[in-house]
């Protein structure tokens, strides 16, 4: 059967089908038998003979060529049940220049053989391919190199119960065709397979980093468990020691003694953080709510502090009255104590800390401001998270702290049924803004 102009109008219809199908279809060995049994269907339409049509894909860094996809007919199915190799493992290395794919692949060109084994070794014996050619009734082989972009991706093997000679120069203006849309159609295939299978790894990335998250988690809440009572039992004997007036210690002891105390005080505070955010982030922290008024508690939070903000003859400021919320005291107290204590860190000596409080959309928002350093823009993402910390200004000493604290609050203010926020700018000082839910009273 002779082509004629509807053939190519034809040709462009299923040009168009192969470019659909690889867009459509999410899985890429499905994909690519889709687009060579529409090859397939489309040549028996154009003419008659073409009886297996097999696709193959360059590895570049096994630098070998693998069968991927062959299409759905009888020649091809008489050839899978036969073949002393499975399809899936008919695997040309590149140094096998007697193969066509491969010399179509280094030369960028097609050729025709009436040898199928051509198309097969070494990966399948000779002797074998040529003996069972005739059942085939194959008599021509056609090897195309698929090129996108320059690049060759693979090769297009059309087998034909047909002569070279019968084929028409129509006939091999479409097969030439055909190959380029393939060409497209497998750069996009790949294109896409490649996405796909990068979004696996980053998945499989990120379940990984969420087990050895829980892995870290456990570790760290068995560990403050485990030393939360040696290092309690230190800071009690160390503080028996220091205040008891008959102890013969001389001035240096001392000091090393009160050092030994702080340290240890603040490496209860760390364990203590880490059962809290154990606790929290696994939803097993219980919060006893209540109705209190948080200026008051706030106050009481401030005369704790007395002895760090007196040593830098700092004022803390209260704006002390009836401003009850619906929370757990001791938890909000931890918050306060939290800001507060990162108030007079930050803030230098005769600096001011405030805290005052303002009714908000049936919240309250307590703030707790400072006349101190202030945070840079680039310091902001490091707020309220697990361990960040921020410095201060240059020649100012080191600002000891866990960078535990402002996550810790943030989570309480959040499940507390309230919101955490931060205004600053660097040389003017710091707001630490919470809000809490009014008191049903």
């Amino acid at each position: 059967m002779q082509p004629t102009p509807l053939d190519f109008k034809k040709v462009f219809e299923s040009i168009w089908r192969i470019e659909k199908a690889v867009l459509e279809t999410v899985d890429f060995n499905e994909a690519t038998k889709q687009v060579v049994n529409i090859i397939l269907t489309e040549l028996g339409y154009i003419n008659a003979g073409y009886e297996i049509i097999v696709l193959t894909l360059l590895d570049e860094q096994q630098k070998t060529l693998k069968r991927i996809a062959i299409s759905n007919t009888k020649p091809a199915e008489e050839f899978l049940r036969a073949t002393p190799i499975p399809f899936a493992d008919i695997i040309i290395p590149l140094w096998a220049t007697q193969n066509l794919s491969v010399r179509a692949i280094n030369e960028k060109k097609r050729f025709v053989s009436e040898n199928v084994s051509e198309v097969l070794v070494p990966a399948v014996d000779r002797e074998w391919v040529d003996n069972f050619q005739a059942t085939l009734g194959i008599k021509t082989s056609i090897v195309y190199p698929i090129i996108a972009k320059e690049r060759a991706l693979g090769t297009l093997i059309f087998s034909l119960s047909k002569e070279e000679y019968k084929i028409t120069e129509e006939e091999w203006s479409i097969l030439d065709s055909f190959v380029g849309a393939v060409g497209i159609a497998l750069d996009n295939a790949l294109l896409f397979k490649s996405v796909n299978d990068s979004a696996e790894k980053v998945k499989q990335a990120n379940q990984r980093l969420e087990e050895l998250d829980n892995l870290k988690d456990e570790f760290l809440s068995l560990a403050s468990h485990e030393l939360r009572t040696p290092m309690t039992i230190v800071k009690d004997y160390v503080s028996e020691i220091l205040n008891d007036k008959d102890a013969n210690i001389t001035e240096d002891t001392r000091q090393k003694l009160e050092k030994v105390y702080s340290a240890s005080q603040r490496l209860i505070a760390l364990v203590n953080d880490n059962l809290d955010i154990s606790k929290i982030e696994s939803g097993s922290m219980e919060f006893n709510v209540s109705d209190f008024d948080i200026s008051q508690l706030a106050v009481e939070v401030r005369d704790e502090l007395s002895d760090k903000y007196s040593k830098k003859h700092q004022t803390v400021e209260v704006q002390v009255g009836n401003y009850n919320v619906h929370a757990d005291k001791d938890k909000i107290r931890q918050v306060l104590l939290n800001l507060m204590d990162n108030a007079i860190k930050f803030t230098p000596d005769n600096g001011t800390i405030e805290v005052s409080f303002v009714s908000k959309d049936k919240l309250l928002e307590t703030t707790v401001s400072d006349s101190g350093v202030g945070i840079k823009p680039e310091d902001m993402g490091k707020l309220f998270v697990k361990f960040g910390r921020i410095h201060g200004e240059e020649g100012m000493p080191p600002v000891p702290g866990t960078g535990l604290g402002l996550y810790l609050s943030k989570m309480i203010i959040e499940k507390s049924g309230g919101s955490v926020k931060v205004e600053s700018e660097a040389g003017k000082g710091s707001k630490f803004i919470f809000s809490l839910p009014f008191s049903p009273q």
